[in-house]
């Protein structure tokens, strides 16, 4: 399973227009590697081996943003060559070329298909990189189902059901059990709705998803996302168990480091 819908490599000079892409496609409900949504995920890490794997084995496509910048980095060559090891290998359209000036760029031909940042309205990007993921988990049978609470905490509560759960709705403060609240999916990660339609007040983000600090717990393979505190409360328990909320917990994009 790929860990990444898709990883942004870029200059920092153009760091600008990465973040602004990487927080567009997160809002599409995709999984992105953007450098920036994972410092504690690098800090202390042997960054050579580690982003030569993310960028050739865990992505399902990798944006480059071609620049005059981009050209001239060290890092930047590097993780190139990554994804077109994968490219070669897997004979496929990995690589997504988005040109922002008129820089080519070694081994990358000009037969293959890029789009001009500065010629495309963003809006289509964002649209055209959402289709080529869904096309791929089309393509490779990725069919995200809804995956209760119940599975995630089944572990820790074999017993626990939804009607053993209860939280409220941050803007009607409606308190409300789990089977009374509407279960949706969106782009892989289960929302429980308010049962008055509100909003979504609990998140289960689909596997492998990465949970920056403020934003959600990680338990099992999953993330548990709450916009206020759930308290489970099961017939074998003698005393409530409490998830608390957290400050972060519906944001779809990570807001910047002040």
């Amino acid at each position: 399973m790929h860990t990444y819908d898709i990883a942004i490599s870029f200059a920092g000079e153009d760091r600008e227009i990465a973040e602004k892409l990487a927080n567009s496609i997160v809002l599409k409900g995709f999984n992105v590697f953007y450098d920036d949504y994972e410092k504690a995920n690098l800090w202390g890490k042997n960054l050579y081996d580690h982003l030569i794997k993310i960028y050739r084995d865990e992505a399902k496509y990798c944006l480059i943003l071609i620049s005059n910048n981009y050209a001239k980095k060290l890092w930047t060559n590097h993780e190139r060559r990554a994804a077109q090891t994968r490219a070669i290998k897997e004979n496929c359209e990995y690589i997504l070329p988005l040109k922002l000036d008129d820089t080519d760029i070694d081994g990358i031909l000009d037969t293959v298909g890029y789009i001009e940042y500065n010629h495309t309205k963003f809006e289509e990007i964002i649209n055209l990189i959402e289709e080529k993921i869904q096309k791929f988990n089309e393509d490779h049978g990725i069919d995200y189902s809804i995956i209760e609470l119940a599975t995630v905490l089944k572990d820790a509560f074999p017993e626990f059901t939804a009607a053993d759960a209860t939280t409220k709705c941050p803007t009607c403060e409606t308190y409300q059990s789990l089977t009374e609240t509407k279960l949706q999916l969106d782009n892989g990660d289960t929302l429980y709705i308010c049962k008055n339609g509100c909003q979504p007040i609990i998140v289960i983000s689909r596997p492998e998803i990465v949970a920056w600090p403020g934003r959600g717990y990680r338990i099992g393979n999953f993330v548990i996302r709450n916009a206020s505190d759930i308290l489970i409360q099961t017939n074998e328990m003698k005393n409530p168990f409490k998830i608390l909320a957290r400050k972060a917990a519906l944001m779809k994009a990570k807001p910047n480091d002040k």
